[in-house]
């Protein structure tokens, strides 16, 4: 008995041991190649009816958006090389033609209304869309449709035939109303993680619709959705960590603040090496237009606390003592350093 059950307790830490293997090869693997995971899984036929609800309005494989994000529909359909790739087909010549139409209908919609009306898993009335975002019916039903296909043909474009932008470039971010937003420049991210209901998952199995082969498969695709969402909502996690971190920086208000990695590790709930590994060759579009590299958003304290001194003696910078440099961070920034630490800092960092 003794020997029985250190066999299974053996097999069952080999399955934990596979499982973390896999995964780690999942947040390893260059963006390229998890972007090709994701399509491949996302185009698996067997994939498709676990993501579609059952006989009980139930579907084993549910996909949930995260929270705040949207996707770069302008970004991306108005990207001549992306358009292409996305319309490669027997049918590439009208689709493509109906691009610069359809971005004109979404521009007229506005952005906010865009994402709520033709980007939502919600219900979607032509009519009631259309009276929103001062576009008829039809306008409504086109533009409707033509995203719905835009997005499905950008998420399953071969990784090798993806502009360049759309393999480090993770997102957009916006600045409206003193508000940053998050727009994804590919719609695997967009599209958010997979939640599995195991009842549902085991009602379609033991239903008999799915062939002996199929049912096993399930388990493997599920297992492999599940690791696909962790690395995406790994992802989503980091790059909202450095969106409310740098806010300011963003906003164009201020210079960056100091930032590591490991901080960021810890509020996100993550492993340092994890962070690393997500945001390594990746960049991001500033609402002002610039791509950053997501590295360049974390800050060492003491490059912050030189910048904030030369902000504060500016023109006056051979004037100014030590001790007034000091009183000015204290009073303006809230940052207390002391008057010896002012002279360290203007020493090692004068022209």
């Amino acid at each position: 008995m003794e020997n029985k059950k250190k066999q299974g307790l053996r097999l069952s830490q080999d399955q934990v041991l596979r499982q973390d293997l896999r995964l780690f090869s999942v947040l390893a693997s260059p963006e390229e190649e998890f972007l090709r995971q994701a399509a491949e899984l996302e185009a698996d036929p067997l994939f498709i009816r676990l993501t579609a609800p059952g006989a009980d309005g139930a579907a084993p494989v549910i996909r949930r958006r995260f929270s705040g994000a949207s996707y770069a529909f302008g970004l991306a359909c108005g990207d001549d090389a992306l358009a292409a790739a996305a319309g490669s087909g027997g049918s590439a010549g009208e689709w493509l033609s109906e691009r610069p139409a359809m971005l004109k209908l979404a521009q007229r919609a506005g952005l906010e209304n865009f994402e709520k009306y033709f980007l939502s898993d919600s219900a979607f009335s032509p009519a009631a869309a259309g009276r929103a975002c001062g576009l008829t019916a039809a306008e409504a039903s086109a533009l409707k449709n033509f995203a719905d296909a835009f997005i499905m043909a950008h998420e399953r474009i071969p990784s090798a035939e993806l502009p360049a932008l759309y393999l480090r470039c993770a997102a957009r971010i916006s600045a409206e109303g003193g508000k940053l937003s998050i727009a994804y420049a590919h719609p695997a991210y967009f599209r958010g993680a997979y939640n599995i209901d195991n009842a549902a998952l085991a009602r379609l199995v033991k239903s008999g619709a799915l062939s002996r082969e199929e049912a096993a498969r399930t388990h493997a695709l599920t297992a492999r959705a599940q690791r696909l969402a962790w690395r995406k909502s790994g992802f989503h996690r980091t790059l909202t960590a450095i969106v409310e971190r740098q806010a300011d920086f963003l906003l164009q208000r201020a210079p960056l603040k100091p930032f590591s990695q490991r901080e960021l590790a810890a509020s996100a709930g993550l492993n340092p090496a994890t962070v690393s590994r997500l945001i390594a060759a990746k960049t991001a579009l500033a609402p002002w237009g610039e791509e950053i590299r997501l590295k360049n958003f974390f800050r060492k304290k003491n490059a912050f606390i030189t910048d904030i001194i030369k902000r504060v003696t500016g023109a006056q910078a051979g004037k100014m003592t030590d001790r007034a440099v000091a009183e000015s961070l204290k009073a303006v920034y809230g940052i207390r350093v002391s008057r010896r630490s002012v002279n360290l800092y203007r020493k090692q960092h004068a022209p």
